[in-house]
């Protein structure tokens, strides 16, 4: 018994030592820096297809579209929906203004502290909004990938509705011109 006990306690004392689990890293997401690095390219290079073959109805012309168009089509609505997708998981979601090469933050726009509060205000509305945002990004790429001019014109029209409401309700000051004026719907 002795003996067990003096192999049982150097063990536990062994135990005791080794290092304690790492806590989990913590995503932190710069909405600026998303909005810059992959959300607004891969959405001006969406609507920009889009336009150059939309047909009479809002469908894309297949005419139109070359296969390299389909590819790009379907990779920038990718890229979109992944940005938006980290920005949905972000752990921590850091605010940025607008950039303020001038120092002066333009008239009817929030500032990064007002932005910051508007978002830690409900963080869950911020979270759907990028998660709306991806599902309909994934939508246009699953259009872009079965060559469906009719559903890939709809989605990508589609994908200013949470980027309207997003901007509306978080880079606007609710008071502003830009939040009074009707926004288009797809």
């Amino acid at each position: 018994m002795r003996r067990a006990l003096f192999s049982i306690v150097p063990l536990a004392a062994l135990a005791a030592c080794q290092p304690a689990e790492p806590p989990a890293q913590r995503s932190v997401i710069d909405t600026r820096e998303a909005m810059v690095a992959g959300i607004n390219s891969a959405a001006v290079a969406i609507w920009e297809i889009a336009n150059d073959a939309q047909g009479e109805s809002g469908e894309l012309d297949s005419a139109r579209m070359s296969e390299d168009d389909w590819l790009q089509l379907r990779d920038e609505a990718q890229a979109l929906e992944r940005w938006s997708r980290m920005m949905a998981d972000a752990d921590v979601i850091h605010a940025a203004g607008p950039d303020l090469a001038s120092r002066e933050v333009p008239a009817g726009v929030a500032s990064r502290a007002e932005i910051q509060a508007m978002i830690d205000a409900e963080p869950a509305l911020f979270r759907e909004k990028a998660r709306d945002l991806a599902e309909r990004a994934r939508l246009l790429a699953d259009a872009a990938r079965a060559r469906d001019p009719a559903a890939a014109g709809h989605r990508a029209a589609e994908i200013d509705v949470p980027c309207q409401g997003c901007h509306t309700r978080y880079w606007y000051k609710q008071d502003s011109q830009q939040v009074e004026e009707p926004r288009p719907r797809a």
